[in-house]
């Protein structure tokens, strides 16, 4: 970085300083998913085991080209309504379906965005915010979601602040802070900006790297209605099927 660079990031706006404790809340149910709920917690994450024809499933997508699935849906409706482009993947549908189900269910929503995409580049290569309630990531193949807990991330140099300095020599990344990865499978929620009360504090998160030899088959959703502010955090989604 030079010497007038340096000048310049200074200059950037303060942090909001991060929250005592963990952002970043790790699960192994469903249940648990309501942790999302929780203040403070920004990023909840789902390890988890997918099974094997879903997993062959995925591939078979992968193998197209220029594979992608733009709708939304309402979970209601069964996985058919994710369309003719799934048919022949009927596993992956209802696994999809599912996790709108899962949504829907945690935020109220009717209506669920779905995205299932091959691809070959990082989408969003810098660690960035979303402007949305919450969006749910999981890769079916290749490489999983990066994220940083809150406690590790100093939001000055987020984004345009760090004048296309790497996010992990801009200042970004607090001493000892570790970027952590999903693994295919996982499921993550990444709480966004327009989450009530969590301007400032969306989770700060970046695609991996894919290429058109080591492409990604990633999923993510979108609830397109309200959030269930009043949701106990004590209840949570019913058990995985």
């Amino acid at each position: 970085m030079t010497s007038n660079e340096q000048q310049n990031l200074v200059h950037a706006p303060r942090a909001v300083p991060p929250r005592v404790g963990s952002s970043v809340r790790a699960v192994d149910d469903v249940a648990g998913l309501s942790a999302v709920f929780e203040d403070g917690v920004n990023v909840v994450a789902l390890s988890r085991k997918v099974g094997v024809t879903i997993l062959d499933e995925a591939q078979v997508a992968l193998a197209r080209p220029s594979f992608r699935l733009l709708t939304s849906i309402a979970p209601s409706e069964g996985p058919a309504a994710l369309g003719d482009q799934m048919a022949c993947l009927p596993q992956l549908a209802a696994e999809i379906h599912f996790w709108t189900e899962v949504l829907a269910e945690l935020t109220g929503c009717e209506l669920v965005g779905v995205r299932l995409a091959r691809l070959e580049a990082a989408m969003c290569p810098r660690f960035h915010v979303d402007k949305v309630t919450v969006r749910v990531v999981s890769t079916f193949a290749g490489s999983g979601t990066e994220y940083i807990p809150e406690e590790e991330v100093d939001r000055r140099w987020l984004g345009h602040a760090a004048l296309g300095a790497n996010d992990e020599v801009s200042g970004l990344l607090r001493p000892g802070a570790r970027i952590r990865q999903a693994e295919a499978g996982d499921l993550v929620f990444l709480k966004g900006e327009a989450w009530p009360e969590n301007a400032g504090r969306g989770a700060v998160h970046r695609s991996p790297w894919a290429s058109s030899t080591r492409p990604r088959l990633v999923m993510t959703l979108d609830p397109l209605e309200s959030i269930n502010h009043d949701r106990e955090a004590s209840r949570g989604p019913r058990s995985r099927r």
